[in-house]
């Protein structure tokens, strides 16, 4: 019932001209670490980060991949509670339904505040491409020396794709050759709060109302699965902390 009454707040639909919080107003607390997570212990790299209804737990998805890209996937619950992290056979229904309106198109509720896509491809002429590059193999006599290889190389091209994901004209997330994660680089309030979290082009966590006002959080870094919990008031995210290592942060908020 309770997880069934925040689901249904977080998709509730904002009356026409009500604006959400303003980032201006938020008191944010400095980032506090839940636990380290080693990357070889869980079995993969987060890729998923989810809060209970509750509040008390976080989900957190592992995922390792081999060189055909197939997905390897562990599943791990975080106890805020006791700050420990046990790893469990399935991912939650709970965090199944909050990663939908997590790293949705738009915010919850908020049709007009949205994710704009774009998409191009360019011809990009390559440099230092070595002998084994498939460039230089395609470009050069495999009987030629090195430095006519790399010469040949240099004045080639290649076609490459762009994407990227702009919000209010702020870039939110990029990929280059491949298409971007849904919910990696950013995470949306619940419905009513109209606020977005995400990682800028350095890694730092930036937060965005819905008329487009940021505001980066000081001493983050290497950010990435922002996500809210369901009441608004906390901000989660991973962020790198060494080799294989992450760590699990959490930062309070409130409103003047």
């Amino acid at each position: 019932m309770i997880a069934t009454a925040l689901l249904a707040l977080a998709q509730v639909t904002a009356p026409a001209g009500v604006p959400g919080a303003d980032v201006a107003r938020l008191v944010v607390s400095a980032p506090e670490t839940i636990l380290t997570l080693d990357a070889k212990t869980l079995g993969g790299t987060p890729t998923r980060l989810a809060w209970s209804p509750e509040g008390r737990q976080l989900y957190v998805r592992a995922s390792r991949f081999d060189r055909w890209a197939n997905e390897t996937v562990t599943h791990a619950i975080v106890s805020l509670d006791t700050r420990q992290a046990s790893i469990v056979p399935t991912e939650p229904v709970w965090a199944m339904r909050y990663w939908a309106w997590k790293s949705a198109p738009s915010a919850p509720g908020r049709d007009g505040f949205a994710i704009k896509i774009e998409t191009r491809e360019e011809l990009v002429r390559t440099t230092n491409v070595p002998r084994e590059g498939s460039i230089g193999m395609s470009t050069a006599d495999p009987t030629a020396g090195l430095d006519e290889v790399v010469k040949n190389a240099a004045m080639a091209s290649q076609k490459t794709f762009f994407e990227i994901l702009i919000v209010r004209g702020h870039v939110i997330d990029h990929a280059v050759n491949r298409h971007t994660a849904a919910g990696r680089t950013f995470g949306w309030a619940p419905a009513l709060r109209g606020l977005l979290a995400f990682a800028d082009e350095k890694g730092r966590l930036v937060l965005m109302d819905s008329q487009g006002r940021t505001r980066q959080v000081k001493k983050t870094k290497d950010v990435l699965l922002p996500a809210w919990s369901e009441d608004g008031a906390r901000l989660a995210y991973v962020q790198k902390s060494g080799r294989d290592r992450f760590a699990v942060r959490v930062i309070e908020m409130r409103e003047l």
